[in-house]
């Protein structure tokens, strides 16, 4: 009798696993993961399956959504540079949201934010009555959150919110497992004028309040100029896909002429927007260009072949790359991928720089050759270049990006180098459950 459920739990775990094996989406590499998942962890494989069942149907709603927001805005997607814009940059959390909430008070027309986390605790509760009196002055608001990445938000605080006529709305409910494809964007647009872009979502644990995470490490860039038309556009598509309201975007678009001379390109990716990550792709691009060095901050290194590829490329050409990552995290299992795979790059002489753990960094932060600058909402891993929607600006200037490598030249002052000697000294329990980490983190 036990063996005839051994051998029916092995044939149908056998038969999910082939299903997932030969997906048409999977390339060679996702295809030998999934492979050895199979052979190390078979039980999982009908959840895995199931999870990503209800996946393709989540991506097919996305798929869908490209043809609605082409037709709303023809050039929602561009990749055009915008010239005329002033820049800012915040590392504090603190100095970030007195700045927005000046902002927010300054703001005649419109309000729209759009955050993976939107958490009701202290700041966020303090934010919500900073938008209450902005709704009693007759601007409009509209507050876009990710069910998942918010689930902590307490929505009967949103009563007078709403009652006020602020729009609280869920950029895809949760009617069944829908684990990948998270609204991951982080903006806040103000008048068609002044936006953010960034790490930063709401909630205390990004002023410090938490004390298992300490000291919150992230950047935020504020534009001032025509780059925020922009950012406005992908709110307006991914407020009117999730409300199924039908808005009249030029009311929010309306040109104004601004005096900065930054140059600025808004980037866009996920399932919503092409096959292709744009996202990935930029940087690729700029990796392949680097001579010099490149600098990267993430709080998350989970990284795909070509990736990999492409740093050992530019490492091999006598590239400096500097890569910055905590050494703490709000997922254990993601920390020990991270380790798992920035000690394949110390290999190929790439530097590895672990925050101090009084902090935990969550920066999304590239630099290369005293030029090109990358800030937004994608880390370095999978699940952002794979998966999530995501937002980043890419500034092409040399004062800022400047500016930027002395922030991150600071930084490392808190920093430990992953050295090769702490690599070779794991014991090899740490290097198992590193490696069976990083198997499970090209999936999950």
């Amino acid at each position: 009798m036990a063996l005839y459920i051994l051998l029916s739990i092995y044939f149908l775990n056998l038969f999910y696993g082939l299903k997932l094996l030969f997906r048409h989406n999977n390339n060679l590499s996702s295809m030998n993961y999934l492979l050895i998942t199979l052979i190390i962890f078979p039980f999982f494989i009908p959840i895995v399956y199931l999870i990503d069942y209800f996946d393709e149907i989540n991506k097919e709603s996305l798929v869908k959504k490209r043809v609605i927001d082409e037709n709303i805005i023809p050039d929602v997607n561009s990749k055009t540079s915008f010239f005329n814009n002033n820049v800012s940059i915040f590392i504090r959390g603190d100095d970030l949201f007195n700045d927005i909430f000046e902002e927010i008070k300054n703001a005649k027309n419109f309000i729209h934010i759009g955050f993976f986390t939107f958490n009701t605790d202290n700041i966020g509760r303090t934010f919500i009555k900073k938008l209450e009196e902005k709704l009693t002055d007759g601007v409009e608001v509209v507050v876009l959150y990710d069910s998942i990445g918010s689930y902590n938000m307490k929505k009967k605080l949103f009563k007078r919110f709403t009652e006020l006529g602020g729009q609280l709305v869920p950029f895809k409910k949760l009617k069944f497992i829908n684990l990948n494809h998270r609204y991951h964007r982080k903006t806040i647009i103000i008048d068609n004028k002044v936006s953010y872009i960034g790490g930063y979502n709401i909630g205390d644990k990004y002023l410090g309040r938490n004390k298992k995470l300490g000291v919150w490490v992230d950047c935020e860039l504020k534009i001032i100029g025509d780059a925020t038309s922009q950012i406005e556009k992908r709110f307006l598509v991914d407020y009117m896909y999730s409300s199924k309201k039908i808005l009249k975007i030029h009311q929010y678009l309306v040109r104004q002429k601004y005096i900065g001379k930054k140059q600025i390109e808004i980037i866009s990716s996920g399932a919503d927007i092409e096959n292709i990550n744009s996202i990935e792709n930029k940087i690729l691009e700029y990796i392949y260009k680097a001579k010099n060095y490149i600098y990267i901050q993430t709080p998350y290194l989970i990284l795909n072949d070509t990736m990999i590829y492409a740093l050992k490329y530019a490492a091999s050409n006598g590239v400096i790359i500097k890569i910055m990552l905590p050494n703490k995290t709000d997922h254990p299992f993601i920390l020990k991928a991270t380790k798992a795979y920035a000690a394949n790059l110390i290999q190929e002489n790439i530097n590895i720089y672990l925050f101090n753990k009084s902090s935990f960094l969550h920066s999304k932060v590239f630099i290369c050759d005293d030029y090109y600058l990358s800030i937004g909402t994608t880390n370095f891993d999978i699940r952002s270049f794979k998966y999530n929607l995501e937002i980043n600006s890419f500034i092409y200037d040399n004062d800022l990006a400047i500016y930027t490598k002395e922030l991150f030249d600071k930084q490392l002052n808190y920093c430990t180098m992953y050295t090769k000697e702490m690599i070779n000294n794991r014991t090899t329990a740490t290097k198992i459950s590193e490696s069976l980490c990083k198997l499970l983190s090209t999936i999950l």
